[in-house]
């Protein structure tokens, strides 16, 4: 097993943009982050994929194909999924992840749509194979660990080089002028969070009030629960390397060590 690298990537679109300050600086400590990553492949968990009613969907179709427009770039990002990582994850966690195709699972015809949660943490990385799973929006917090201990074990098994992002941004209702609105919760929720990066450990985030999480409204609360297990399983630790509020939201980036 070679686990390249792991990450913690927001998907505002300010990071390609960089209106201020503040974005440039995300932007270039994500370029310092990911240089250099010499990986075969890429998992990456959205919030912004595919949902499902009832269990965790994983993409299995032959191609990805994505195009988003911010204020100032138009993204274009296309790969090959990762079969072998699809069905390896697939079987480990068990009948309650879905594999998803679209038309068909091979050839041309079989493209499934990248989200932005996908494309702009992508831009900075090559041309590697990927492979896509829908974050899970659910409350059995002792599965979306055993997801992360699942995807860890798969990386763990393979011969080839794995980076793993965990895209996510935080809260959503730090301003009245938001379109979430505002929440004297969202600077607790962000609080929460960087405490946790900045101890190394997310120990302990499982258990986070919900009321908080629901009058916070991040998107990254479950991503983050997943990022759990699979430090609990691999005996890693996050770092944060930076953490801004972009008007109404807020970003970070972490990344692992051993």
């Amino acid at each position: 097993m070679v686990l390249e690298r792991l990450y913690v990537i927001p998907h505002g679109d300010e990071i390609i943009d960089m209106p201020d300050e503040e974005s440039r600086e995300m932007h270039n400590r994500i370029l310092d982050l990911t240089r250099g990553d010499s990986s075969d492949s890429i998992i990456v968990l959205t919030p912004h994929g595919m949902t499902l009613s009832s269990g965790i969907p994983i993409i299995n179709t032959e191609n990805l194909y994505g195009e988003y427009s911010t204020k100032t770039a138009r993204l274009v990002s296309k790969h090959k999924t990762d079969k072998e990582i699809v069905r390896n994850i697939a079987a480990e966690f068990g009948k309650e992840m879905v594999t998803v195709n679209f038309a068909t699972s091979s050839g041309p015809l079989s493209v499934f749509p990248e989200d932005f949660g996908t494309i702009i943490p992508l831009t900075f990385f090559g041309n590697q194979k990927i492979s896509i799973i829908s974050q899970p929006r659910i409350s059995d917090t002792e599965k979306l660990m055993r997801l992360g201990r699942n995807i860890w074990n798969t990386v763990d098994s393979m011969d080839i080089k794995i980076s793993v992002i965990f895209s996510a941004d935080q809260a959503h209702t730090h301003s009245k002028s938001g379109p979430y609105g505002f929440s004297e919760y969202a600077k607790l929720y962000e609080d929460r969070i960087r405490g946790y990066l900045e101890r190394g450990s997310l120990q302990g985030l499982e258990n986070m009030e919900q009321g908080m999480v629901v009058e916070a409204k991040p998107d990254s609360y479950w991503n983050m629960v997943i990022l759990n297990g699979f430090l609990k399983s691999s005996g890693m630790q996050v770092t944060l390397d930076y953490h801004y509020v972009e008007h109404y939201f807020g970003m970070m980036l972490a990344h692992g060590v051993k």
